[in-house]
């Protein structure tokens, strides 16, 4: 019986996750704007979300990967026939042309580029993709982890709320698949190793599915699987002590992020001005909302220009 995540009715208290404490640690501004938009004063509503819908190049990559082997995955559940590569890549440039045509990019919404290079961007997709086939993990669930595959969780709908220690949070895994009695995670990665922060999000996955699905904790083998520059993996094995650091992790930077709202249990965060910039040109230049911060004409050109000198 295929896995599902367990739906939550809705609560407005603050949802711990990877993503949004890694925000929260770089730039208190900038988590304002990602999660607070609708307390955001003097900037129109439209403008929010059109900066919020931004995407940059590296992000467009790591999709157009994740989709195809989402795609790959699923026809796998259906036929275990070898691979047909020239469709395979040609499906994977199709979805290429798509993404990088509809999409609106940061690099050049500031200008920091006139045009973004879609062959590169597909020369790199094509490399993760040829990475991912010529791959012992490839391999391995072609020969082993099918045997089950009725039972995979592939990218699941949803953001993948659940419940850490009783805490909200959202941990959306990759792929889930069981093996005889092992549970395995795999969880794609197109950019660059960061084992401090892969490690604490392979821990949210396993905590996760131990709470969903009633796995046992050691029964979990959570795995990042880096596709580029060239192939790679990080595999966590886990032990009662890392449950209990990972509990205890989440705890405090829950609470962490809760003190910035006036009312926690219904998430309303304090005055804008309560959250400080945190001006670093090389995390700026990556932020949707760079231009709230540093309009032109207002004091703060020199420094909105120094982010164009970044390669």
């Amino acid at each position: 019986m295929p896995l599902h995540y367990e739906k939550y009715p809705f609560t407005p208290i603050l949802g711990w996750s990877i993503s949004r404490n890694e925000v929260f640690e770089k730039c208190k501004r900038q988590y304002f704007y990602a999660y607070y938009s609708k307390f955001v004063q003097g900037v129109p509503h439209f403008k929010l979300a059109m900066l919020r819908e931004l995407t940059s190049v590296p992000l467009e990559i790591g999709n157009v990967v994740h989709d195809v082997i989402e795609a790959f995955l699923k026809r796998l559940q259906k036929s275990d026939s070898n691979i047909d590569e020239q469709r395979f890549f040609s499906y994977a440039r199709q979805k290429t042309d798509d993404y990088f045509s509809q999409k609106t990019f940061l690099e050049t919404y500031y200008r920091y580029t006139d045009t973004i290079d879609r062959d590169k961007a597909f020369a790199k997709i094509e490399l993760c993709l040829h990475n991912f086939i010529g791959s012992p993990c490839y391999s391995w669930i072609y020969m082993k982890a099918i045997r089950n595959r009725e039972d995979w969780m592939i990218e699941p709908g949803g953001f993948g709320e659940t419940r850490l220690d009783g805490m909200k949070a959202y941990c959306k895994m990759d792929f889930l698949m069981p093996v005889g009695e092992e549970v395995h995670i795999l969880d794609w990665k197109t950019g660059m190793k960061d084992h401090a922060k892969h490690g604490a999000q392979l821990k949210g996955y396993a905590a996760a599915a131990a709470h969903n699905f009633g796995i046992q904790w050691e029964r979990i083998f959570p795995k990042i699987v880096y596709l580029s520059p060239t192939y790679d993996e990080y595999e966590l094995r886990l032990d009662h002590d890392g449950y209990e650091s990972l509990m205890a992790t989440v705890r405090d930077q829950t609470q962490q992020m809760r003190t910035f709202c006036t009312n926690a249990e219904e998430n309303i965060p304090r005055s804008m001005q309560d959250f400080p910039m945190s001006p670093s040109p090389s995390a700026c230049r990556q932020c949707r909302y760079q231009e709230l911060c540093f309009p032109q004409g207002q004091g703060q050109k020199q420094t909105f220009d120094e982010l164009k000198t970044i390669p």
